[in-house]
């Protein structure tokens, strides 16, 4: 298997509001066209969704700053995640909190034709996330002593 195979990118899904799960959260540190100075980098999340799409389910990923104000972008994700009532000023998550919570996105398409997230909003009531096969869930570790060897 090679080291690096070329893909096509993020699959377009027709612009449309869909379910989907949070699959994972990773901080992310890359410069933007609004970084001030230009070219100095900033920290950001990168936040993974499983989308169920109409035809098949794919994986789209979208960014958010570190702010977390009720104006924010991550509040917005945490109000559809967890609820206004946990969300907060002063409460905490960890990236367990919130992997696997089911919510809805609404996907727009960019004009290069990729499905981009606009709004996350929570899911409807007895909405959970899909079987466990569609969520990652961590690899668990290989100790020497569960080899065949």
């Amino acid at each position: 298997m090679p080291l690096i195979t070329v893909s096509a990118g993020t699959p377009a899904i027709p612009a449309g509001t869909y379910p989907a799960t949070l699959v994972g959260i990773r901080p992310k540190r890359m410069a933007t066209q609004y970084s001030v100075p230009p070219g100095a980098e900033q920290d950001f999340l990168e936040w993974t969704w499983l989308v169920e799409g109409p035809d098949r389910d794919v994986e789209i990923t979208s960014l958010t700053s570190l702010a977390t104000s009720p104006k924010s972008r991550i509040f917005e994700y945490l109000l559809a995640l967890v609820g206004k009532d946990a969300a907060s000023i002063g409460a905490g998550f960890d990236e367990g909190d919130l992997v696997g919570k089911a919510v809805m996105v609404q996907t727009i398409e960019t004009p290069e034709g990729f499905a981009k997230i606009d709004k996350i909003v929570a899911a409807p009531k007895g909405r959970t996330a899909p079987a466990g096969e569609k969520v990652k869930a961590p690899t668990p570790a290989v100790s020497e002593d569960d080899l065949p060897f």
